[in-house]
């Protein structure tokens, strides 16, 4: 019968307390991820606000599901505060705050039909490099909407998430 030395007990030492400091990095690493994910969620929550809230863009949204000649008619301010809604959508894909899908799925469609109205852009410049960064937004909701409008789309919770 043997008994246990003290370099056993070393050793004991030393992998239980392994254990219990990877089991702590570990839980770390998913408390960290979940308060990102709140992070995220809360600013996805004030843009979802901005959104409903504002007195502009809900109009403009209107007028776009119809392509309202009207739009030719709305002032450059109102035009830009959507534009700069979007910008501000698209800064945050690009910062990884909000994963791709989720704007597109909650925001896109509207980003599209004001990129294809002739009367929105009537007294805007549409190819000024002052909206470069709208303009590569809607070129990726194009790209998620094709998955849409080819039938090859398939829902993926994952892509849909914080």
């Amino acid at each position: 019968m043997s008994l246990i030395t003290l370099d056993d007990w070393r050793n004991i030492a030393i992998i239980i307390g392994t254990f219990v400091a990877l089991v702590t990095l570990m839980k770390g690493i998913y408390e960290y991820t979940r308060q990102l994910a709140q992070k995220r969620s809360e600013q996805y929550a004030e843009m979802r606000k901005r959104f409903r809230e504002s007195e502009v863009i809900p109009k403009l949204i209107g007028m776009l599901e119809t392509d309202d000649s009207n739009l030719a008619e709305v002032s450059w301010s109102e035009k830009v505060e959507l534009l700069g809604f979007y910008e501000d959508i698209a800064l945050m894909v690009n910062s990884g705050i909000i994963k791709r899908h989720v704007p597109f799925y909650m925001f896109g469609y509207y980003a599209l039909r004001c990129w294809e109205s002739e009367y929105f852009w009537y007294d805007v410049n549409r190819d000024s490099p002052y909206w470069s960064l709208f303009r590569n937004f809607v070129k990726e909701m194009k790209a998620i909407e094709e998955l849409f409008v080819e039938d090859s789309f398939v829902f993926d919770p994952k892509k849909y998430r914080f």
